[in-house]
């Protein structure tokens, strides 16, 4: 059976899931490497394996989706909570997350937390879970 990028035969809710995998990981590779070239703004090391992993998370996730596989669409469904989990984290050094409620769900980036949120409601939608079940081996 041929692997594909992208599966236009899916469900509505699941073609823009990979869509957005895709999206977001092209924007997240673009971040990796920005801040890596800039020497004034740094990762630390748990920081470049979380943004390497939500990179690989996201890219894993679309492939999974394209080609009918369970374990691609878990591994959506993690990396879409990845950057809400990551703000969450880097509260807990500056005071807690109840002190920095905004930031955890907007980040300051209203456009990027809207294509973030869409992610998450796409790949949870009734649609996406029925078929995802039935149908991905």
């Amino acid at each position: 059976m041929p692997t594909r990028w992208f599966n236009s035969r899916l469900p509505q809710t699941l073609v823009v899931s990979q869509f957005l995998l895709y999206f977001d990981a092209f924007w997240a590779i673009l971040a990796f490497l920005s801040v890596s070239v800039n020497s004034a703004v740094a990762f630390n090391f748990v920081g470049r394996i979380v943004a390497l992993g939500s990179i690989g998370g996201y890219l894993f996730g679309a492939w999974g989706i394209a080609n009918e596989r369970k374990l691609g669409y878990q591994v959506a469904i993690a990396a879409s909570f990845l950057p809400l989990a990551s703000r969450v984290v880097n509260t807990f050094g500056a005071g807690g997350p109840l002190e920095h409620l905004g930031y955890i769900l907007t980040s300051g980036n209203i456009i990027n937390v809207m294509f973030e949120y869409a992610l998450i409601v796409v790949l949870l939608h009734s649609q996406s879970r029925e078929h995802t079940r039935i149908w991905f081996s």
